[in-house]
């Protein structure tokens, strides 16, 4: 991680005295030094913030893609992550990894930064924002990464299982070392939950973190890590702020993009880093056949105009895939949290407040379950239907796949070859980029 000081050379003045912050040697270096230049290094949501890892949509069973596309990827990394190669980047670098690791750094040097201000009265509520947001940013930087480059969070040797490295320091020259899987989350946690007590309880604009998302970050978190009683209280307290769910029959299908980018259900605005297939992937066939005549998904998510199911279903307003938070997917983390503590009437009260927004109007019969277990079948089933294309389906498949009941085997055919990827398989870890094993010496994946 060394060479990130090569991407965001700004950065290295950094290490340099506060005098030397004081004092500018270029007037073409910006260096962040009061309140508004921190906030302005946050409102980056083009380059650093704002956008997720897309390794692991690729990896995914949402979508397929045409046999002749698959040749005319960008790049070798989607050619061989889509057929799950052993050999993902072929010698080449990874934009998932650098990226978010730009994010880390970026949350490093505005931590310390902002550790070095002794903010007054009326500058502490900036100063908590702030911290609070660069926080929010490094822990869903962490984990993210840990969706990726790490083994899932089984329960089992997570003191013994390696999980990423964990940059704490703006100093790009401290050693690089990778933490135990449970330090690994541990940390995450641990800045998210610091986020939660510093963040407003809402943002001025939904592109900055606010208390709802790191909740929602939470929720997200810990239902990766099987801990749902934590994962239920942190999805309540962010629908406690933001509870809003669109009713689909209010949307416009013959629009081309019928879901507004910053809708009532979106709670933090983030998207996918952009790969090529995201452009040619169309939704998968036994996907489609799932949703109900009168679930207006279906229309709303899909269009058929160029003879191929293509999604459009993206809270982003745009071609980019949504990978932020919304109330539709705390909605789901509950209901499902519900289900798995045994109070199935609970989790399909969710679940049907959800769904009555999403079918025909007087077209929805109430769903009932009569075991938790039934209740939760319903509940994942109706999960993968309405998260499709985010950023939820493979960190699903590596937590579900640990369970016999909800494991799935992947398959895809390619010019006449199918491709499988079995439940639990170490292929659901993806190797750490070559040129990062060359330049720190840290432990790769097996693969």
């Amino acid at each position: 991680m060394k060479r990130f000081i090569t991407i965001f050379a700004l950065l290295a003045i950094m290490g340099c005295s506060k005098n030397y912050l004081d004092k500018k040697p270029d007037k073409s270096i910006i260096v962040p030094v009061t309140y508004n230049d921190l906030q302005s290094l946050l409102d980056n949501t083009q380059d650093i913030f704002n956008w997720d890892p897309c390794l692991g949509f690729i990896g995914s069973d949402d979508y397929r893609i045409e046999d002749n596309y698959w040749q005319y990827l960008n790049t070798a990394t989607e050619r061989n992550a889509y057929i799950w190669n052993k050999e993902i980047y072929e010698g080449g670098s990874n934009t998932d990894w650098n990226k978010t690791y730009g994010q880390v750094l970026y949350s490093n040097v505005i931590l310390e930064q902002l550790g070095k201000l002794q903010p007054a009265d009326a500058d502490t509520a900036t100063w908590n924002t702030l911290n609070g947001s660069a926080l929010f940013y490094r822990g869903t930087a962490f984990f993210n990464l840990l969706q990726l480059y790490a083994a899932p969070f089984t329960g089992i040797d997570l003191e013994t299982k390696p999980g990423i490295p964990l940059r704490l320091t703006a100093n790009v020259d401290a050693p690089v070392t990778r933490a135990s899987l449970v330090e690994s989350y541990n940390r995450a946690i641990t800045d998210l939950e610091e986020a939660v007590t510093l963040l407003p309880v809402l943002a001025s604009y939904k592109t900055r973190p606010s208390k709802a998302a790191a909740f929602g970050m939470l929720a997200r978190a810990y239902l990766v890590m099987r801990n749902y009683e934590k994962a239920k209280a942190a999805a309540i307290a962010c629908l406690a702020i933001s509870n809003d769910l669109m009713d689909y029959n209010q949307l416009d299908p013959s629009k081309a993009r019928p879901i507004a980018q910053f809708n009532e259900e979106v709670i933090f605005h983030s998207t996918l880093n952009s790969y090529g297939i995201n452009s040619t992937a169309y939704v998968d066939g036994s996907l489609l056949a799932s949703y109900d005549d009168n679930d207006l998904r279906k229309s709303i998510f899909v269009n058929n105009t160029s003879g191929l199911p293509m999604y459009r279903g993206s809270y982003s307003g745009s071609n980019r895939l949504f990978s932020g938070i919304s109330t539709n997917e705390m909605v789901l983390t509950l209901a499902e949290c519900y289900a798995r503590l045994e109070e199935e009437h609970k989790a399909m009260e969710e679940l049907n407040r959800l769904l009555q927004t999403r079918f025909v109007t007087g077209a929805f019969t109430p769903l009932t379950a009569g075991t938790p277990e039934e209740a939760l079948t319903i509940i994942l089933a109706e999960r993968r239907k309405e998260l499709l294309f985010r950023n939820t389906r493979w960190t699903d498949l590596r937590r579900l796949n640990l369970e016999p009941d909800h494991a799935v085997t992947l398959e895809r055919t390619l010019n006449g070859v199918t491709y499988t990827l079995p439940p639990n398989d170490m292929r659901y870890v993806y190797p750490i980029p070559p040129d990062e094993i060359q330049i720190s010496g840290i432990e790769q994946n097996k693969r």
